[in-house]
């Protein structure tokens, strides 16, 4: 309609020019009005392409708008969605009962094979449950005949090893289900059994940690500074083929019982100062840019006891 106006509009004022310019011929000023509506239609037209290409990206504009509100929304139904079940899972594991509790830990693993970005969230939660006060056994439970009087709570114990085995699932380098680049805060956490083998950590904090019955951290690899400073080892400990690839410390940690750094490497300081080894301690084959031995204790006869260094 507006095209139609203009090029009207345009057309009768041509028209009126030519009539008033003096031409006294009548077919002439005939031609002219078909000129000028001919060069009005034209205008018209222009000016109606123009409309069109406006309206058709007005209409592209408010498309494009639609579809990304309504990826804002699908993300914040997700992130909502996501949100609600992690709050549920962490709720379940302060519950009393401890099937209630196994369900919040595998509920938290399978938000964590989905939602990758929850990785790390989700290994803290792991960390902070088993950093959580608890009476453990006064051994370990794997090879050891059941003790006589049960002094601690048998069902917080399984839902502990369950949470120590799904950090391990997830840490295995090279299994369907590692999560790489995750980091562990395991700090005064009581630990039984604790199996962490042929693992890779970006991070690692164990200080001050009881570990209760055989320890296995073989082949596994410590991406910085592995902090073991001041822990408590209860029973055998292996750390055979082991790299901390920016170092430990073992400061002040106490070994109970026999323990293995065989064929280790450390890529920093690897400190043992303080340290207690009350029974073997094997460091045999072990390469260090640093160890520091002083003033530990050893309270048999180690064969590499005190090892070369070897700069790596």
């Amino acid at each position: 309609m507006t095209a139609a106006v203009v090029a009207v509009v345009t057309a009768g004022l041509l028209w009126l020019l030519l009539a008033w310019s003096g031409e006294p011929n009548a077919p002439v000023r005939i031609d002219a009005v078909k000129t000028a509506f001919g060069i009005g239609a034209g205008i018209g037209g222009v000016f109606a392409l123009w409309l069109a290409t406006r309206h058709q990206r007005t209409l592209e504009l408010q498309l494009a708008e639609t579809t990304r509100m309504a990826g804002v929304t699908e993300r914040d139904l997700e992130e909502r969605r996501v949100t609600e079940l992690y709050t549920k899972a962490v709720e379940q594991l302060g519950n009393d009962k401890a099937p209630v509790r196994f369900g919040g830990l595998y509920a938290l693993e399978r938000l964590g094979q989905d939602n990758p970005k929850q990785r790390q969230t989700i290994v803290n939660v792991l960390c902070a449950y088993l950093r959580m006060p608890f009476q453990g056994p006064a051994a370990g439970l794997r090879g050891s005949a059941a003790p006589e009087k049960v002094d601690y709570d048998e069902s917080e114990i399984q839902v502990r090893l369950a949470a120590q085995e799904l950090l391990k699932t997830h840490l295995s380098h090279g299994e369907p289900g590692y999560w790489p680049g995750m980091s562990v805060d395991l700090q005064r956490a009581t630990l039984v059994d604790f199996r962490l083998s042929g693992c890779t950590l970006e991070a690692a904090d164990f200080s001050r940690a009881r570990f209760v019955g055989a320890v296995h951290i073989r082949g596994t690899t410590f991406a910085r500074q592995a902090g073991f400073f001041g822990s408590v080892f209860t029973a055998p400990a292996n750390f055979d083929r082991t790299a901390f690839e920016e170092g430990a410390f073992f400061s002040y940690a106490r070994f109970g019982g026999d323990v293995r750094f065989t064929r280790t490497r450390s890529g920093g300081q690897f400190l043992f100062s303080h340290t207690v080894f009350e029974a073997e301690a094997d460091f045999e084959g072990g390469r260090h840019e640093e160890i520091d031995l002083s003033e530990a204790e050893f309270g048999a006869t180690t064969p590499g006891a005190v090892p070369a260094t070897d700069g790596v």
